[in-house]
C-alpha cells in the first residue's frame, strides 16, 4: 500500500495513537522470511504495477 501511495503521489498525514505493545511471548514471531516477502511486495507494486 506504501508503494502505491508514494507512486500516486499522495500526501500522508500523521496522526497520533495510544499504543500498548505485546511481549515476545504474548505477540506474533516474525522471521527474516516476512521481511523478505514485505519487500518482494513494495517491489512488485513499485515497479510492476
Amino acid at each position: 500500500m506504501t508503494a502505491k501511495i508514494a507512486k500516486a503521489r499522495w500526501r500522508i498525514y500523521e496522526v497520533g495513537i495510544s499504543y500498548s505493545g505485546r511481549t515476545y511471548e504474548e505477540g506474533k514471531k516474525i522471521t527474516w522470511k516476512d521481511g523478505l516477502a514485505a519487500f518482494a511486495t513494495i517491489l512488485r507494486y513499485r515497479f510492476f504495477n
